[in-house]
C-alpha cells in the first residue's frame, strides 16, 4: 500500500512537471512570437516611411488589435532620420535609419530652374542621363576659342523643366535652421573631449560647443553634434563617422578621410585630397552672404578641391529674407575642382560651377564658366555628369514628394 502510494505520489509530481514544463514553454514560445513580431513591425515602418504616397508631417502612429507602431522623421545632415519603434504588451523594439531619395530609373543627370537661357556645353563636356532645361534647349558653344568637343550633346532624353527646383521636405529644411540655431547650455548634452567619443543614436544626441574657434583631432562616433560659433577645422588625424559639424566656417584639411555631414552659413572648403565616404554631406544655408561682392576660386560658399571626393549629397540653400529676383550674377555658390568628384547629388538654389565630375545628378538655377578672364552664364567647360555611374542602391537627396531608400541602418 506504501509502494502504491509512493508511485502514485511520483506520478503525480512528473505529471506535474510536465505540465509546468509545458505551460513555461508556451509561454516563452508566445513571448518569443510577440517579440518577433514586434521587430518585424519596426522593420515594416521604416519600409512605410519610403513610398511617396505615404505622407508624415514628423510622425505618425499605425495600429491594430495587438501592435502599435510609432514612426517620427527628423534630420541627420543631409539625410531623413526615421525612428519605427513598436509595442506589443510589455514588448517593445526600435530601428533606426538615415533615407534619402531613391536613384530614378532612367537615370538623371541634370534638372535647372533656369527657362531664359539655354545650356552651352563648351571643351570635353560629358552629360550622360536625363536632362531637363529651359525650352531654350542645349547647344554646344565656345569660349576663348575652344570648341564642344563631343559628338552627341546629350546621351539621354532632354526634356522641358518646371521652372522651380523639386521642394525639398520641410521637417528636414525646419530642423536644418533649428540646429544651425541651437545653442547647447545642458551640462548633460555637453560633453567633454576625450580622445576617442562616441554614442549610439538610441541615445541622446551629445554636443560639443564652443563660441570659439575648434580644431579636432580625435575620434569621434555617432550621435554627436560638434558646434562652433565661429570656425571649426578638421585636421588630416581627425576620425569621423556619422557625425555633425556645424559652425558658419567649416575647413577640412589636405588629407582627411571620414563619414560626416557637415552644415555651415558661409563656407565650407574641402582641401585636395579630401575623401568623403558615404553617407556625407555638405550643406550650406545662406541667410547674409552678399553676393555683390566677387568670390575668387577656391573661395566660393562650396569648394571641392581637385582629387576630392564626396560621396553622398552637397546642398546650397538661399534663405536670404530678400533673394535677387533676377540670378544673372556671376557669383559662383558651389564649385567643383577640375580634378574634384562628387558621387551622388548636387542641389543647389544658386550657380554650379562645374569643371570636375558628378557621377550622380545635379539639381541648380543654373551653370557658371569663369574662363579666362570673362563668366559665361549657364555654361559647362569641361564638365562632366555622370548619371548613369550612381548605384542604383543610393540614397540622396531629402525631397518632399519621392520613393526613398535606406542609406544607412544606425546604432
Amino acid at each position: 500500500m506504501q509502494f502504491a502510494i509512493l508511485v502514485a505520489t511520483i506520478i503525480a509530481v512528473l505529471l506535474g512537471s510536465f505540465l509546468t514544463l509545458s505551460q513555461t514553454h508556451l509561454f516563452f514560445n508566445t513571448q518569443s512570437k510577440i517579440l518577433g513580431n514586434v521587430i518585424d513591425s519596426a522593420t515594416a515602418g521604416i519600409e512605410y516611411s519610403l513610398k511617396k504616397e505615404h505622407v508624415i508631417a514628423d510622425s505618425i502612429s499605425i495600429e491594430n488589435d495587438i501592435y502599435v507602431t510609432n514612426i517620427k522623421k527628423t534630420s541627420w545632415g543631409g539625410y531623413l532620420k526615421i525612428n519605427s519603434t513598436a509595442s506589443a504588451k510589455t514588448k517593445n523594439f526600435s530601428k533606426m535609419a538615415l533615407t534619402g531619395n531613391k536613384v530614378s530609373d532612367p537615370a538623371l543627370s541634370i534638372y535647372l530652374s533656369e527657362d531664359k537661357l539655354p545650356l552651352v556645353l563648351v571643351g570635353n563636356t560629358i552629360i550622360e542621363g536625363d536632362a531637363y532645361i529651359s525650352d531654350l534647349g542645349i547647344k554646344p558653344g565656345i569660349i576663348s576659342g575652344h570648341y564642344y568637343n563631343g559628338k552627341e550633346l546629350v546621351k539621354g532624353n532632354i526634356s522641358l523643366g518646371k521652372g522651380d527646383l523639386p521642394e525639398l521636405d520641410p521637417v528636414w529644411l525646419y530642423d536644418i535652421r533649428r540646429l544651425q540655431e541651437y545653442i547647447p547650455l545642458n551640462s548633460d548634452e555637453v560633453i567633454q573631449r576625450e580622445a576617442i567619443n562616441k554614442n549610439s543614436f538610441f541615445e541622446n544626441t551629445q554636443f560639443v560647443y564652443d563660441k570659439n574657434k575648434i580644431t579636432l583631432n580625435e575620434t569621434y562616433i555617432g550621435n554627436i553634434v560638434i558646434k562652433s560659433e565661429t570656425e571649426i577645422l578638421i585636421t588630416k588625424e581627425a576620425q569621423l563617422t556619422d557625425v555633425l559639424v556645424i559652425a558658419p566656417k567649416i575647413a577640412i584639411e589636405k588629407g582627411f578621410n571620414g563619414s560626416a555631414s557637415f552644415i555651415a552659413k558661409e563656407k565650407i572648403i574641402i582641401a585636395e585630397d579630401v575623401h568623403l565616404k558615404y553617407p556625407s554631406s555638405l550643406i550650406i544655408v545662406n541667410t547674409d552672404i552678399d553676393e555683390n561682392l566677387p568670390v575668387p576660386k577656391g573661395k566660393e560658399p562650396i569648394f571641392i578641391a581637385d582629387k576630392s571626393t564626396i560621396t553622398g549629397t552637397v546642398i546650397y540653400l538661399d534663405e536670404r529674407e530678400e533673394k535677387m529676383e533676377n540670378r544673372m550674377n556671376s557669383f559662383t555658390h558651389i564649385a567643383i575642382g577640375p580634378m574634384g568628384t562628387v558621387n551622388g547629388y548636387v542641389y543647389c538654389q544658386g550657380n554650379v560651377e562645374l569643371m570636375g565630375t558628378v557621377k550622380g545628378a545635379i539639381y541648380a538655377d543654373r551653370f557658371l564658366a569663369r574662363e579666362f578672364g570673362s563668366v559665361y552664364i549657364n555654361h559647362i567647360y569641361n564638365g562632366k555628369v555622370l548619371g548613369r555611374d550612381l548605384d542604383p542602391a543610393f540614397g540622396g537627396l531629402p525631397f518632399k514628394d519621392s520613393d526613398k531608400a535606406i542609406v544607412k541602418w544606425l546604432y
